[in-house]
């Protein structure tokens, strides 16, 4: 288990950072401004460059996304309840999640910043839970359907 979750956390890490800065490249392309990066003023005045800050923003965000891919792997352990599981990767998953928003978006410095960080992790907590959620039922199905074969023999 803990090597397919180093795995899976592995990938996610280096999808997430491919897919940041794919995103950047097409806003960079889209606002067309010689020093325009897609940080924040308040992220980007801790460092010494622009640069800089968006490559420990990518990092960090890898790093959100590697939780995200490794603690996954909770929802594989058939001993304990889905409702255990869930409760479980939505409070590791936060332990990152959390700090992480809190020094890239400066959460919780207004409302809107508190309200958007707030609905992205309950918004991609609920993404990851349904598709769980669905392979169970689909694993309960083709044991089910396995059960009657046997049964008709």
């Amino acid at each position: 288990m803990l090597k397919k979750g180093l795995y899976r956390g592995i990938n996610s890490f280096m999808y997430s950072i491919a897919i940041n800065i794919l995103l950047a490249t097409l806003l960079m392309a889209i606002v067309n401004k010689s020093n325009f990066l897609p940080i924040t003023p308040t992220f980007a005045a801790r460092f010494s460059s622009k640069s800089m800050a968006f490559l420990v923003q990518c990092i960090l965000i890898g790093i959100t996304s590697a939780a995200f891919g490794f603690w996954s792997i909770l929802m594989e352990y058939t001993h304990i309840s889905l409702l255990l599981q869930s409760i479980l990767y939505f409070i590791l998953t936060a332990i990152v999640w959390i700090p992480v928003a809190c020094f890239c978006w400066d959460f919780g410095s207004n409302a809107f910043s508190f309200i958007t960080i707030t609905t992205s992790y309950v918004i991609s907590y609920i993404v990851t839970w349904a598709v769980q959620y669905h392979m169970c039922k689909k694993s309960i199905l083709q044991i089910n359907k396995k059960l009657e074969e046997m049964r008709n023999e």
